[in-house]
């Protein structure tokens, strides 16, 4: 008989699966909308400089939302239990893809930003579902739980982009290209939120108190750094996500002006670097996580992400894309579960949805600070994400270097 524990941790990753598939159905749209001008966002004669601003400001939104959502959501669910949360977040992220279709339909750039408030709010539940995961996942079989997290993430990531990218140029009878993905992202998000209301069990067994405000993101940044043993890893986290979002998210832009790529080619690269992302969370990383420490996992991993996505500087022809590609997702595979794993075992039990809030807001705020910095450096070069992105996942690197040096970490949460 199957365990309820293993049916928890089986409906946790069928929602990390479906979430993340309806936020990457919309993941290759938005350089296109912007840089193809099959949209009317901007005016035509936008400057190079101002489409990047623009682009940046678009993807910063959502993780900006999320630096405040997450660690809210992580310590009410503390409070109040994770499925009390999961529930009304989830309906808002519903609400924001219903008003990205109106924005589609409008041409209304403001309208789209206001619409990934909705979406990253919702996004704040990611530290809600790692503490579900942490709560069902002994100290031994985190990384190994959190990896198979992550595979299921990365295969929702897989079909997401493909769906995104495919459906953006269909025409139906109600409503055609931009407007589907969105229409879709939020059918999906909707049916997670309805998972979690029939099936999902609660997970927090233990509940605590403590005060809830809207700066809890600053809080947390400041934790972080505060104290615990544990701030060079968190520094590494933050200029490692920094230097990823830099890349995977600004690489369409490469794509696009030295390939010529359209919005579904941009999906299904996108879709071939989730598919070897999950296949490597949940397989190929096992020999590694199981038999080295987090530290030096994470060490490896982001020496490895650095250096392929350097190269690809080098190397003009697209087919390269398909060697690289598979090298970078690999690196990161082993970068993320060795992270959240090593965060969260580093606090209580009782303490979990605010370890992972902690961890989560420097997530989100390294994605927001990146677009908004990198967008407008486009101006001066469509390479700008490959050495950007290189040059900080080396940095980060380093800085796990030092880690490495320090003493054996205490408790992060004070």
């Amino acid at each position: 008989m199957i365990s309820k524990k293993l049916i928890c941790l089986i409906l946790i990753c069928l929602i990390g699966f479906i979430d993340i598939m309806g936020i990457g159905l919309v993941y290759p749209m938005f350089a296109s909308m912007i840089y193809q001008g099959d949209c009317l966002l901007l005016a035509a004669d936008t400057s190079e400089t101002m489409k990047g601003f623009c682009l940046g400001i678009l993807l910063a939104t959502m993780p900006l939302t999320q630096f405040f959502s997450a660690p809210m959501l992580g310590m009410l669910s503390d409070q109040k239990g994770r499925r009390k949360i999961l529930i009304p977040s989830l309906l808002i992220g519903v609400l924001g893809y219903l008003l990205a279709m109106v924005a589609v339909s409008y041409e209304s750039f403001f309208l789209l930003l206001l619409s990934r408030v909705g979406v990253g709010i919702s996004a704040g539940t990611a530290a809600v579902v790692s503490a579900s995961l942490a709560d069902l996942s002994s100290p031994e079989n985190k990384a190994k739980n959190f990896g198979i997290f992550n595979m299921a993430c990365g295969l929702g990531f897989t079909a997401g982009p493909f769906l995104g990218g495919s459906l953006s140029e269909f025409d139906l009878t109600l409503m055609s290209g931009y407007a589907l993905p969105f229409a879709l992202a939020g059918a999906i998000t909707l049916l997670n939120a309805l998972l979690v209301f029939f099936y999902f069990e609660e997970t927090c067994v233990t509940k605590t108190d403590g005060k809830v405000s809207l700066i809890l993101g600053i809080n947390n940044v400041r934790k972080a750094f505060s104290g615990g043993g544990l701030q060079l890893v968190f520094l590494a986290v933050f200029l490692a996500c920094v230097g990823w979002s830099f890349y995977w998210e600004f690489t369409p832009v490469t794509w696009i002006s030295s390939y010529g790529f359209s919005t579904s080619t941009i999906g299904n690269f996108y879709a071939y670097g989730a598919a070897v992302y999950a296949l490597s969370c949940g397989v190929l990383i096992r020999p590694i996580v199981s038999r080295y420490s987090n530290q030096h996992v994470l060490c490896f991993a982001l020496f490895m992400v650095s250096l392929s996505i350097g190269i690809l500087y080098f190397h003009v022809n697209e087919v390269w894309l398909w060697v690289y590609i598979p090298l970078q997702q690999f690196g990161i595979a082993l970068f993320w579960p060795t992270a959240a794993a090593l965060v969260s075992n580093s606090a209580g039990d009782d303490v979990q949805g605010e370890i992972m809030g902690v961890f989560h807001s420097l997530e989100a705020l390294a994605f927001s600070i990146s677009p908004l910095i990198a967008g407008p450096l486009l101006g001066f070069t469509a390479f700008m994400p490959i050495f950007l992105g290189s040059a900080l996942m080396l940095f980060a690197g380093g800085v796990l270097v030092a880690y490495l040096r320090k003493p054996v970490i205490t408790d992060a949460v004070s």
